[in-house]
């Protein structure tokens, strides 16, 4: 059995047990990211002071500095908790998953995921805090999304890496048993006002997704 390790994790290492396509068309992104959600004054005040006092030094945080001064207050803002379907925010959660040929084993930065617990349906992964001369946190990120579609029993999943100030997001389709199919988005500088506010945005659309 070949066991791989999220923290470890590469592209060339997936692609030894299934068959992986990326793919760079921005279309697949198009129902995602226009949809609508009207900013508030109180979001763009939130925002401007967010960048302000951050601005020229977020890339040289420490991974635990990005996420407690810089990402959580964004998460914490969104607040992904919806009760009535039992879904919320986890941080640094294990994910596991084995089969005859394989096994997957680690600790996700964060996710949005059903349960009370302990996460059981993952629907949505940020990953991973990085700081800015990280490695590889698209391949851990693609390894996490490919689990939780493994265990939702789903053919689609969203998610987004972060390294520094700059956000990619992720759309992961299953094609067949083990073969897939991700799209990278364009990147987003958190630091800039416009990049912010469509990050932010697109939060709020998983939510409301979830809703």
């Amino acid at each position: 059995m070949k066991t791989f390790n999220y923290s470890s994790i590469t592209l060339n290492k997936l692609e030894e047990i299934f068959n992986i396509e990326k793919n760079y068309s921005k279309k697949e992104f198009s129902h995602w990211f226009k949809k609508t959600y009207k900013l508030s004054k109180e979001d763009n005040f939130f925002m401007e002071r967010l960048i302000s006092r951050h601005i020229g030094i977020i890339n040289y945080y420490t991974e635990l500095e990005l996420i407690s001064k810089f990402i959580a207050p964004i998460l914490n803002r969104i607040d992904f908790t919806i009760k009535e379907k039992n879904i919320r925010d986890w941080y640094e959660v294990p994910l596991k998953y084995e089969t005859e040929a394989y096994s997957f084993n680690g600790r996700c930065d964060f996710v949005v995921a059903k349960g009370y617990d302990e996460p059981i349906n993952p629907y949505f992964f940020i990953q991973e805090f990085k700081q800015a001369s990280a490695a590889f946190p698209e391949d851990q990120l693609l390894a996490e999304m490919i689990v939780a579609l493994k265990i939702n029993d789903t053919n689609s999943i969203k998610g987004t890496y972060i390294i520094g100030s700059v956000w990619t997001f992720v759309i992961l389709e299953q094609l067949s048993k083990d073969q897939y199919r991700y799209f990278i988005s364009k990147k987003y500088d958190a630091i800039e006002f416009e990049d912010l506010q469509q990050i932010y945005q697109n939060l709020q659309h998983v939510k409301q997704e979830l809703m």
